[in-house]
């Protein structure tokens, strides 16, 4: 091996790892707890939202969990249709998240319309016990990072699946894992599986776990990572974050090529391929796959279907569709809709093309043109 390729293999690690000297025993019987619900991703403002319940079993365990979930405000002002975007820690808190949805209520709209797109995150916290790791799993944490470093792929595989199946006790280890599980991809070349799991550590963490140089340099990799995989509409929101950031002026100028590729590309008319890859959102055995993406633009098709890709549903700001996943019919969303969020749903590691056109590509592209309307959801 390089020396130089090892020396920046393991600054790489020390960037998008975290500090390993944080331990909790195994053993926790918790007393206190905390279920916070960021709701900045709700478009209406809130009557009735009540938190989820902590799930008992877990609580007494001492384990933590977080749930992001996107769901429907309806015209009457209920929330209804939720989607598990994501999560860690089990499908038990899932099941809690869930179970509280119906009674949520929001203010309805005044032109009698749905507001299709809002995502809540919910984080179950122990207190006292966040930001620290068992001996165990930083065991299992520090073989994994040795195994990559001496390019020991194979069995940092088989490392990580074992992990994986212990899951993350609390939220700083379900942080680490994945983080371990995007180095891992990024080691088998895999870019789309190692973005989705540095999406995971962000959304999962917070800024006492990944903090300061850390958050930026995840943030960066995603924002290259969404590049490269043209997945050029999420890529502008992760931009602004990027630039939200404190200190990130440094980061952002070695990778000034990127963006301007990324906002020359988006301003063209050549198609936009995104390669999409259905996952399960849950660390657990339960869980509808799915992909979600904020496309950049109004008109999209699918291409180059590989397993079962079902079907999607397109939640706007103020309306939604859903409709059958097929080749050859271009999607076209009206712009009075507001901002779109596309979720495709089937098995477990199907793929796909995610093809955004440009306003003069015309129908030559594609076999057949639909104009979006929420009738295809009846």
């Amino acid at each position: 091996m390089n020396a130089n390729k090892g020396i920046r293999a393991l600054r790489r690690f020390a960037v998008l790892g975290l500090a390993t000297s944080m331990l909790f025993p195994v053993s926790v019987f918790a007393k206190n707890f905390d279920v916070q619900m960021d709701t900045s991703g709700v478009a209406a403002p809130a009557v009735e939202q009540a938190p989820p319940a902590f799930p008992d079993g877990k609580m007494r365990r001492g384990q933590e969990g977080w749930v992001r979930l996107n769901f429907v405000v309806g015209p009457d002002g209920h929330a209804v249709d939720p989607i598990i975007v994501d999560s860690s820690g089990g499908s038990l808190f899932e099941q809690s998240t869930l179970a509280v949805v119906s009674s949520w209520r929001f203010e309805p709209s005044e032109a009698g319309l749905e507001r299709a797109d809002n995502t809540v995150d919910v984080r179950f916290e122990i207190e006292g016990d966040r930001d620290r790791a068992t001996r165990n799993f930083l065991r299992r944490y520090r073989d994994i990072v040795q195994d990559l470093y001496y390019e020991k792929h194979d069995k940092a595989r088989d490392q990580v699946d074992t992990a994986n199946e212990f899951g993350g006790w609390n939220l700083y280890e379900s942080t680490m894992l994945a983080l371990l599980n995007g180095r891992v991809e990024g080691a088998e070349g895999d870019d789309v599986g190692q973005l989705e799991h540095y999406r995971r550590a962000l959304a999962v963490s917070n800024r006492a776990t990944l903090d300061g140089e850390q958050r930026r340099e995840v943030i960066g990799r995603i924002l290259e990572l969404e590049i490269e995989t043209q997945q050029y509409g999420a890529a502008l929101t992760t931009l602004e974050e990027l630039r939200a950031e404190p200190g990130s002026d440094e980061k952002l100028a070695g990778i000034s090529d990127e963006v301007t590729r990324l906002e020359s590309s988006i301003g063209g008319s050549e198609p936009i391929v995104a390669n999409g890859t259905l996952y399960n959102p849950c660390n657990c055995d339960t869980g509808d796959p799915l992909w979600t993406y904020s496309p950049a633009r109004r008109s999209f098709s699918f291409d180059e279907l590989n397993g079962n890709v079902e079907r999607f549903e397109a939640r706007c700001e103020n309306n939604r569709i859903s409709a059958q996943v097929e080749t050859g019919t271009k999607w076209s969303l009206p712009a009075d809709w507001g901002s779109c969020q596309v979720f495709v749903f089937g098995d477990d590691a199907a793929t796909f093309e995610f093809i955004e056109h440009g306003e003069d590509t015309g129908d030559n592209d594609v076999g057949r043109s639909a104009v979006a309307s929420s009738d295809v959801l009846d």
